[in-house]
């Protein structure tokens, strides 16, 4: 008997050793998957990608137990259209969002028939967490319960203070923090911890499953509001950059937090982990104009410039994929739908996307990569890459690194290869290049002929070669009056370098032709695009005079509020005069506040102006 059972307990050892090995093998063949996207980072705002006056000693780990890019792209220069590029494998534009989205309470943002991959990972018998910022919508059907999410905590909106959890940069203050879409309230608590601990528990909840989890971190995108203990690291850093580089570091700690759960809990090589940023560091006011580092790249947030596009990206699948590498190779955030269902063994994905699968190029970098050009359009701004070569429509430098002229500059060529920062266009020494590619552009679904910078529109004004000066405040961002006075029309983009703006109040100039002269017409051209705030000119009020001491009287032209308005449109008012004169007084009135029913409704709307027309 003693012999038999012996036997059976060997057996019974066999057996759950056997089953064991199976269970682990089932469980291999579906490995776990963490997507960590931070928020409004810099191309090289962590020590393993050159940084080196920030300290992220776990990211860096990360990037030692997997591979780093340095050629690895997302979709779009802005956190919603990146992040729905991240999350459908889709362009933007195929995405149906191509611009952030608003705060306004139930809008809606990406559209429910977009297939995600929570929806991806959900079909495949995994459970789907989002931890962290969302900003792809505030209606239900735009929610990330609806987008394939089990669970979700955190906040619907672009930003928030991360102890009121209040949303206070477009509208009234409202509180924005919702678990599984119900409000849910943390008054005084650190955002970035909540989301830590949610994150990790998440984790720990789901530990005997297949789970894929976004963990999209909320830092460090303003308002900079890092822990006490990594302000006192950086406190002899000038600021912003001291506040920006404690936010990476508070980043850092947490991610830190989140690899060592995963260690106790002896499944971090059956998790796949990828970590990039949505897009480049901020200059924006709230960011005090900066704290990110582009390092060699040109650009920044909302530009299509290198450094607004290109970013740090890692994965690590801790024995599994290769660890300690440095790829130089061309990725965009598209391709990591298809790359992670090869990885991980998933059923095929039943829509179209736009990604690429680069499992191939991941697990053998020595292979070349399959993506060979990629396409980008944001706002007027595009993007055609193929090879290395690389042509900018509109470009726009958010990073102020150089100047850019209107004319010469509305097409813009590098080569990559030979050098990153964008400084210097060569649109004229290659002609046959811009060609080559404005054509691949418009062979792309989204690329019009329209997108295609023209000659600059000049007109006849009576002005040009006078002088103008200004009456009233005027915006330091745009300062350079004899723009109005030049003769020439500026692209329908209000950052192309040919307009002149004013938000919330008027604007009055005193134009000086010089010698009296006949006048018969008075016109304002100005701008629509009131997805940006910027609103037609409401009215224009004029008075002459010879001798620019003594003006007659006023003559007032008022916008006709029944006119159809065109977005990203100009609009021109226009005034009879038939008199004579030298001296022009000029008052130009914008909207004021944000109308009803506008996301920023009642705070301060902008006009811009790019010519005052005299003829």
């Amino acid at each position: 008997m003693r012999l038999k059972s012996n036997i059976l307990k060997s057996y019974m050892a066999i057996a759950i050793a056997f089953s064991g090995f199976q269970s682990f093998a089932q469980t291999k063949s579906k490995p776990n998957v963490i997507v960590i996207y931070t928020d409004d980072q810099g191309a090289i705002d962590l020590g393993s990608y050159g940084a080196n006056d920030i300290y992220s000693p776990n990211i860096d780990k990360l990037a030692k137990e997997g591979t780093r890019f340095t050629q690895a792209y997302v979709a779009a220069p802005v956190c919603a259209p990146s992040r729905a590029a991240l999350l459908t494998g889709r362009y933007p534009q195929n995405a149906e969002l191509t611009g952030n989205t608003s705060a306004e309470p139930g809008s809606d943002g990406l559209p429910a028939e977009q297939y995600t991959l929570a929806e991806l990972f959900k079909d495949n018998g995994y459970a789907t967490g989002h931890v962290g910022k969302w900003h792809l919508g505030m209606s239900q059907t735009s929610s990330p319960n609806a987008q394939g999410f089990d669970y979700s905590f955190g906040h619907l909106r672009g930003c928030i203070d991360n102890y009121s959890h209040f949303f206070y940069w477009e509208g009234p203050n409202i509180h924005d923090l919702y678990e599984n879409g119900k409000e849910v309230f943390y008054d005084g608590q650190y955002f970035p911890d909540l989301a830590s601990d949610k994150a990790i528990n998440y984790v720990e909840n789901h530990k005997n499953e297949p789970f894929f989890m976004y963990y999209a971190i909320n830092m460090p995108h303003y308002p900079y509001q890092p822990t006490q203990k990594w302000r006192e690291y950086y406190k002899n850093m000038a600021k912003p950059r001291a506040d920006y580089a404690a936010f990476i570091s508070t980043i850092d700690e947490r991610i830190g937090f989140l690899m060592d759960k995963l260690d106790e809990l002896g499944i971090r090589e059956n998790t796949i982990v990828i970590y990039q940023s949505d897009n480049g560091y901020s200059t924006e006011t709230r960011a005090f104009g900066g704290g990110g580092n582009a390092g060699p790249y040109r650009g920044a947030k909302s530009s299509l410039f290198e450094g607004g596009i290109r970013l740090p990206t890692i994965i690590s699948w801790k024995n599994n994929l290769p660890e300690n590498v440095v790829n130089d190779q061309f990725l965009m955030n598209i391709d990591w739908m298809p790359t992670l269902a090869k990885l991980c063994k998933l059923d095929k994905i039943n829509t179209k996307i736009d990604g690429i699968d680069l499992s191939k190029m991941i697990e053998n970098p020595k292979k070349t990569t399959e993506r060979t050009s990629g396409f980008w359009k944001y706002g007027k701004q595009w993007v055609v890459r193929k090879g290395n070569w690389k042509l900018i429509g509109f470009p726009k430098d958010t990073s102020n690194k150089g100047e850019l002229n209107l004319e010469e500059d509305a097409l813009f060529l590098s080569n990559l290869d030979e050098d990153v920062s964008e400084m210097v266009n060569l649109a004229s020494k290659y002609p046959e290049k811009v060609k080559e590619l404005t054509q691949e552009f418009l062979a792309w679904e989204h690329g019009h002929e329209k997108d295609i910078p023209k000659k600059i529109e000049t007109v006849s004004n009576l002005a040009k070669g006078g002088k103008i000066s200004a009456t009233t405040t005027v915006n330091q961002k745009y300062s350079d009056l004899n723009l109005l006075i030049d003769g020439k029309l500026g692209y329908t983009d209000y950052a192309s370098g040919q307009w002149i703006g004013q938000e919330g109040k008027s604007m009055e100039f005193v134009i000086d032709l010089n010698k009296i002269k006949p006048i018969k017409t008075i016109s304002v051209n100005s701008l629509n695009n009131s997805g940006n705030w910027i609103f037609p000119v409401q009215a224009v009020e004029i008075r002459l005079s010879d001798d620019g001491k003594t003006y007659g009287g006023l003559k007032t032209i008022k916008r006709d509020t029944k006119q159809p308005k065109t977005e990203n449109a100009t609009e021109r008012l226009t005034l009879n005069i038939g008199e004579d004169s030298r001296f022009i007084k000029i008052k130009v009135e914008g909207i004021g506040n944000c109308p009803k029913g506008h996301p920023g409704a009642g705070f301060p709307g902008w006009f811009f102006v790019d010519e005052i027309i005299i003829e």
